[in-house]
């Protein structure tokens, strides 16, 4: 008669094997994502005028009138979401539907009017030096986060910038 060690052997290596990793051509092996071609900035400037305005609008509802807003345009609030991350999805909702924040849209044009002060150097330097400005869109426009924050503190702090980042992005 043969014992049971010897019948339970088999079937324990073959089970442990499915904690081995597995194959080259096995499906549990996840590929890497592959990175983007392109960035979409999809994100909604809650400093914008009308995004503010619809923002005010939205804060003085109920939370369960925010979710059957919500509901009646096809977009389900999760319940482990607060109050307030549901006010702010409904705003972004209706600031999409609309078509989009004035700024983003190419809207009223208020952007070509300088404000009357500026809230600092960098945007100062934004508004009077035309070369900057250029350099920093293209910045923008490419996506280089990290170089369009080290253009902005070197406005702010030139010293600081300097002593931090010349090695990396200096001549």
């Amino acid at each position: 008669m043969p014992s049971y060690a010897s019948l339970l052997l088999p079937l324990l290596a073959s089970s442990a094997s499915a904690f081995v990793a597995p194959g080259v051509n096995s499906p549990l092996v996840a590929a890497p994502a592959r990175p983007s071609s392109s960035s979409l900035p999809m994100a909604i400037d809650y400093n914008d005028p009308a995004v503010m305005e619809e923002f005010n609008t939205i804060q003085m509802m109920e939370y369960d009138d925010v979710v059957d807003e919500l509901m009646q345009s096809g977009v389900r609030a999760p319940a482990d979401m607060g109050d307030m991350d549901v006010k702010l999805m409904l705003v972004e909702l209706r600031t999409v539907m609309k078509g989009g924040s004035s700024s983003s849209g190419g809207g009223s044009g208020a952007d070509d009017v300088p404000p009357s002060s500026y809230a600092s150097k960098f945007e100062e330097y934004l508004w009077t030096k035309p070369v900057f400005r250029e350099y920093y869109d293209a910045l923008k426009a490419s996506g280089d986060h990290n170089r369009m924050n080290v253009a902005a503190e070197y406005c702010n702090e030139g010293q600081d910038a300097r002593d931090r980042y010349y090695s990396a992005y200096g001549p």
